[in-house]
């Protein structure tokens, strides 16, 4: 009895959750195939260039950059390793790591096909290693460079620089100006995106991300500080799904590039309801304020009565007893302070997703009562020798929230206004004019700068900056 009982308990996972330096950081070109239920797909073909893909190099002084990278899908979504190919490549010949290249030469899956030396360009090619785009698929293509696909049944993809050299970093956006001998200004304006800017928050499973920043020049290429403002930032926020679906939706936000939990949504299943009805005030962003998502995640974790579930911020869910009837005595600890202690019965007969899942809520900022901490056990067990539960769910946001407030100043950057209902929010430059002069690195909210070209003709960008490990002295 005792032995059968266990048998699905004979694989024991333990992980630590613990914060972690970040140690490769992943700059992403645009979004190929299904983009806000729309194909970006060209007779089955999307292109990438220093334009749209920040990994390939890039002199905005001199406006020189030539790599280009093209992917073409046959009907089944796969690249072709025969002829017509799949992937091709080309890039100078000046470029490091094809300075030695030969024909016939491999690079990762990718082989040189063709070397125009009066032209100075070398074409790569993947004849042989023919790729599949199935969902949730990572590949290295060529070394250092990726293919990425959305782990959604909707074909989304693009491909991606893997940096893992510690140091600070600038992931930058299309250029706007004059490039290759023409202006992609519309008006005098030029708006990014989270398809033309990989530092804006993007979520390429749900398709999410909504953050937007134009500049309109006036005369002497100034960025006005007066109505209408030169720099005008909008954020919207959208519907995401846990990792875990039993808990139904939230709401999020991308800001500033980050991403932001913006409140708790209700769902006409009721049994999803538990982290908005434990909640008194349950939405962020109507009391103009935000939460970072620490974390999201759907990992079985199996715990013996003494162990706990390291969280974030100090948190500490330790598992104190389970009894005969599968209750389970938990004490929630901050930095080795007994914070919260509470009973579950997740193992009871027909235990709903209340009776299953963990809620710490407290104030937060202007909020009363918003959960910040939801742990799910989908079962327990107890016998003579052993007293295990399982946790199948883990959710947490910060306690510290960041003011969303109309008027609140982010570097440059002022909050105009903030629409719960529509969940917008929207940033201008009030009062703080620009004027875009060539060699110039100036900080629009903190971590966005906007930079512009080392030369007469005007081109610039706006890039964030990220470490990578522990940055050089």
């Amino acid at each position: 009895m005792k032995s059968n009982n266990l048998k699905w308990f004979a694989i024991v996972m333990v992980i630590s959750f613990i914060a972690i330096p970040i140690h490769a950081l992943e700059i992403r070109g645009d979004v190929a195939g299904s983009v806000n239920s729309m194909s970006d797909l060209v007779d089955n073909s999307y292109t990438w260039s220093p334009q749209n893909f920040a990994g390939f190099d890039y002199d905005m002084d001199h406006d020189v950059g030539s790599d280009t990278l093209i992917t073409t899908l046959t009907e089944d979504g796969k690249l072709s390793g025969d002829a017509p190919y799949g992937i091709v490549y080309e890039t100078s010949n000046l470029t490091k790591m094809f300075s030695n290249a030969q024909p016939d030469m491999e690079y990762g899956k990718l082989r040189v096909s063709t070397i125009d030396s009066t032209n100075g360009i070398i074409t790569l090619d993947n004849k042989d290693n023919a790729i599949i785009l199935s969902k949730n698929k990572n590949t290295e293509i060529m070394p250092g460079i990726f293919i990425k696909v959305a782990d959604n049944d909707t074909l989304r993809y693009y491909i991606y620089k893997n940096i893992t050299q510690p140091g600070t970093y600038e992931i930058r956006s299309l250029v706007a100006g004059t490039v290759n001998g023409l202006s992609n200004l519309e008006d005098d304006a030029f708006t990014w995106n989270t398809q033309n800017f990989a530092g804006f928050y993007y979520d390429i499973k749900k398709d999410i991300g909504t953050e937007r920043l134009k500049t309109t020049l006036t005369d002497d290429n100034n960025i006005s500080g007066d109505p209408p403002y030169g720099i005008v930032y909008q954020t919207t926020a959208q519907t995401k799904d846990y990792e875990y679906w039993g808990w139904g939706s939230y709401n999020v936000i991308g800001f500033q590039g980050e991403e932001y939990f913006a409140g708790y949504v209700s769902s006409d299943n009721a049994e999803k309801n538990v982290l908005f009805r434990e909640s008194t005030d349950e939405n962020s962003l109507s009391s103009e304020q935000l939460q970072k998502i620490l974390m999201d995640d759907k990992t079985e974790v199996t715990l013996n009565k003494g162990e706990s579930i390291k969280l974030k911020d100090g948190y500490v869910l330790f598992v104190k007893g389970i009894n005969s009837e599968g209750q389970i005595y938990l004490e929630l600890q901050k930095d080795g302070k007994l914070v919260n202690k509470s009973f579950l019965a997740p193992s009871a007969y027909g235990a709903t997703n209340y009776d299953k899942t963990y809620c710490y809520h407290k104030n937060v900022g202007t909020q009363k009562n918003l959960v910040t901490i939801a742990v799910r056990f989908g079962s327990t067990y107890k016998d003579e020798e052993r007293a295990l539960a399982v946790v199948d769910a883990i959710w947490q946001i910060s306690d510290i929230p960041i003011d969303v407030r109309a008027n609140m100043q982010y570097g440059k950057m002022t909050i105009t206004s903030v629409d719960a209902n529509a969940g917008t929010i929207t940033m201008d430059n009030k009062d703080n004019p620009i004027t875009l002069t060539k060699k110039n690195d100036i900080e629009l909210m903190p971590g966005i700068h906007i930079r512009t070209a080392n030369n007469d003709t005007l081109r610039y960008y706006i890039y964030k900056t990220v470490t990578v490990g522990k940055a050089p002295a």
